[in-house]
């Protein structure tokens, strides 16, 4: 990965849906060859996926609730298999101290958000879990 690879992920992170050539016109670089960098990043992993991220307004992402989870020792492969197949968790990442991993839950209604949580605490290993639901976001 070269300066301009970076370049081109950072402008990408800004948003995602700009254009190949409005990208080129600010790298220096063809359009084409913006493309074929990006389907190399996405080919080689380096990109796995482009996303949205919602404003604030009324309508926007419904309930952001963050988990702490205290797992029991033993083989937590089975629990982070079927974390990562629920369509409510956004994000999965392992963590050290008190808790082992942090999520990031994104329900339409506090009602679902009990039932998500509820379903969490039923998995194999889970002992203990801290959520907190995300009111706003500054940054």
């Amino acid at each position: 990965m070269d300066e301009t690879d970076r370049q081109l992920i950072f402008l990408l992170g800004e948003d995602a849906r700009r254009s190949a050539t409005d990208l080129a016109a600010e790298l220096g670089v063809s359009r084409v060859t913006v493309q074929n960098r990006i389907d190399r990043l996405i080919a080689n992993s380096t990109i796995t996926r482009f996303t949205i991220t919602l404003g604030q307004g009324e309508d926007s992402a419904g309930i952001e609730a963050l988990v702490l989870l205290r797992l029991s020792n033993g083989d937590s492969r089975k629990t982070i298999a079927r974390l990562r197949e629920m369509t409510e968790v956004h994000s999965l990442a392992s963590a050290n101290g008190m808790y082992d991993f942090i999520l990031e839950l994104r329900v339409a209604t506090l009602p679902r958000l009990d039932q998500v949580l509820s379903e969490i605490r039923r998995l194999p290993l889970v002992l203990e879990s801290n959520s907190c639901i995300r009111m706003k976001q500054f940054k």
